[in-house]
This record gives C-alpha cells, sequence and structure tokens, in this order.
C-alpha cells in the first residue's frame, strides 16, 4: 500500500471524481464532512491542510484529511469538524500507526471519529453517541414517532410558535437565504452567545468566518450551504447556517434573537427545517455530539463517535500521555470546579 502526502489545494478534478465516489460506495460517509467539497473550502483559508492519498496496487483507494500543527496532526476543519475519518469504501483497512507515520506525523488526534472504521478502535479513549432525526418515513411519521415514545417536545414548541405568530407576527420560513447580511445577524448572536457562556468568541478567528462565508455560497447538488431563517411579521428572529449532501442536513450554527428567547425561536426554527426536509430529498438531520436536553427529546437515531489519539513511540507521545492522566486525575478531585473556574478567568483576562 502506498501513500502519497499532497496539500489539500492541490486535489485536482481526477481525484475529486475518485473522492466522491469511494464516499457514495459508504453509507458511513454521508456527512457533509466527508464531502471532497468541505475539505476544499478548509483549504482554501489555511495553509495546513493537507490530505494523504492511499493507493493500492496503483489505484486509490481512500484518503485522510487532516491539518498539521508541527508534528501534531488534527482532523480536516479542526473545531469545527463533527465527523472524522478516511474517505474510503466500507470495511477498508490499514495499519494506523503507519498512516501517521507517513503523513510525517507523531501523532493524530481526533474527538469526532466514527466507530465504524476499525482501525482506529484501539486508539479510542471515550465513544459517545451523536444524535440524530432521522426523517426518511416523512415529518408526519417522525412527529407520531416521538408521540409514541412519550416525547412532547414538539408538541411544546407547535404551541411556541403560534403564540409567536399571535404576540409578534405571522411566521415565515426560508430555506437559504442568500444574502451576506442575513449571515452576519446570525453569526454575530452566536458570538453573543459564545461570549456569554464561553468567554471567547469561536467566530473572532478570521479562518472560521471565512469557512463559514465559503460555506455558505457554496451551492451544488452534492454540496450545499444552508442558511435557513425565520422571520416573525418583519422580524429576523433566528437562523441557522448549516451544510447538505442530498441526504444528510448537518445542523452546524444555530442562532436567534435574544428579545425573543421565551419563545424558543431556535427550536421552532429547527423543525421547520424538519418539516421541509421532504422537499430536499433529505432522510436525516445530524444534531452533532452533545446530548442536550432538546436533542435527547427529538432525536430517534444516532451514530457513534470516538475521542482519542493515534501516538507513535516517542517523548512527545509521553509528556502527552502523562498530561492526560493528571488531568483525569483533577477532574475527579475536588479541585476540579475551582480549577475550571480560574481557567475561565485568565482567558478572561488575556
Amino acid at each position: 500500500m502506498k501513500i502519497n502526502l499532497i496539500p489539500a489545494r492541490e486535489l485536482d478534478s481526477q481525484l475529486v471524481d475518485i473522492w466522491r465516489n469511494l464516499q457514495e460506495s459508504n453509507p458511513h460517509l454521508s456527512s457533509p464532512y466527508f464531502s471532497p467539497e468541505f475539505t476544499q473550502i478548509v483549504a482554501m483559508v489555511r495553509d495546513d491542510a493537507e490530505v494523504s492519498v492511499i493507493e493500492d496496487e496503483g489505484k486509490v483507494v481512500a484518503f485522510f484529511p487532516f491539518q498539521r500543527d508541527g508534528s501534531i496532526g488534527i482532523p480536516i476543519g479542526g473545531i469545527l469538524s463533527d465527523f472524522q475519518g478516511m474517505v474510503c469504501k466500507p470495511g477498508f483497512e490499514l495499519e494506523s500507526l503507519a498512516l501517521v507515520k507517513r503523513c510525517g506525523l507523531t501523532a493524530w488526534d481526533f474527538d469526532h471519529l466514527l466507530t465504524s472504521q476499525k482501525c482506529f478502535v484501539q486508539h479510542h479513549r471515550h465513544v459517545e453517541s451523536s444524535p440524530q432525526m432521522d426523517l426518511s418515513s416523512g415529518f408526519e411519521a417522525y412527529c407520531a414517532e416521538r408521540r409514541a415514545a412519550g416525547s412532547e417536545q414538539i408538541k411544546k414548541t407547535g404551541n411556541l410558535a403560534r403564540r409567536l405568530e399571535r404576540e409578534v407576527g405571522p411566521l415565515c420560513f426560508n430555506s437559504h437565504s442568500t444574502d451576506p447580511t442575513v449571515l452576519l445577524q446570525v453569526l454575530s448572536w452566536k458570538s453573543q452567545q459564545y461570549l456569554a457562556s464561553l468567554g471567547c468568541d469561536l467566530f473572532s478567528m478570521n479562518w472560521v468566518r471565512e469557512t463559514m462565508e465559503r460555506i455558505h455560497v457554496a451551492q451544488s447538488r452534492l454540496f450545499s450551504g444552508r442558511l435557513s431563517v425565520l422571520y416573525a411579521g418583519d422580524r429576523l428572529i433566528a437562523g441557522h447556517l448549516g451544510m447538505t449532501t442530498p441526504t444528510v442536513w448537518h445542523y452546524w450554527f444555530p442562532s436567534y434573537d435574544p428579545e425573543f428567547s421565551r419563545y424558543s425561536p431556535g427550536l421552532v426554527l429547527l423543525l421547520k427545517m424538519a418539516e421541509y426536509v421532504p422537499s430536499l430529498g433529505v432522510r436525516v438531520i445530524d444534531l452533532g455530539k452533545g446530548m442536550m436536553l432538546y436533542k435527547q427529546r427529538l432525536m430517534n437515531s444516532s451514530v457513534d463517535v470516538a475521542c482519542g489519539s493515534i501516538e507513535l513511540p516517542s517523548w512527545l507521545a509521553f509528556r502527552r500521555s502523562a498530561r492526560r492522566r493528571f488531568r483525569a486525575l483533577v477532574s475527579g478531585s475536588p479541585l476540579a470546579g475551582p480549577a475550571r473556574r480560574a481557567v475561565r478567568w485568565i482567558r478572561g483576562r488575556s
């Protein structure tokens, strides 16, 4: 097996066609994160995006996109990436340590790796479920299934939507706004949310904002950015920037006007999106890892993803392992809470 390493910007049309055929051959890779367009967009805004092109007997059989930070690799898209792994046919196997070595890395860290890629299993440290809304039988069937499961989230959100119409104005849903000023507003609301909850703003990083802008305008049958918005009367009250493939809509960056928070406009928008899904031919809305209460109430399917690291034997790997053990020790002690508060205070002062 031969591995050729290339800058992600050098993916040509022939390699993209092979990539797409591999993606379409593997039902585990239906997420937009595994589309060649996502890697190409990241490569437009980052110089550290690379791709391992894996060949067997002269034929390209897999792609492994990643970003490089010195000798450490991370998944393509870094903090933006909600699904990670190789682009390959189902059941494809290779020696993971050899892959990392041939990439010129001492380690590759992951936090949303598909557990279906068995060659990485020995490097998993933690596995959790990434929830989904399976709408393959239609929106009405989905609602009936959720009611039968005992969830009242859809009913309660419907009541809030009707109250919103009475008190503010008739609701208008647009599945994709091309207006860049609307995108700016949606990201601005999200920035406020990040600052309030985390003390930092993801969109203050230029490459992240530029990635959002490029995904917003990417429009094709196989990969699209989708800026969905909800108006009450003439007021924009909620928006969501996500990505779609022919079968998956990835729920990514929702936000709303805080003035209308009592109506849960983000949830109203999400259910409008779910209702619109059949017209796109989409079967699944991926909600992303993290079992928030609304996800627990709306999900009816899930995908398992893993956190971990593939590390070559080295002094750096030893240090990283020791650091992880120390963090685990601290997190299980009474010092964990004060330590986290101290870190947040220091970040807020810097």
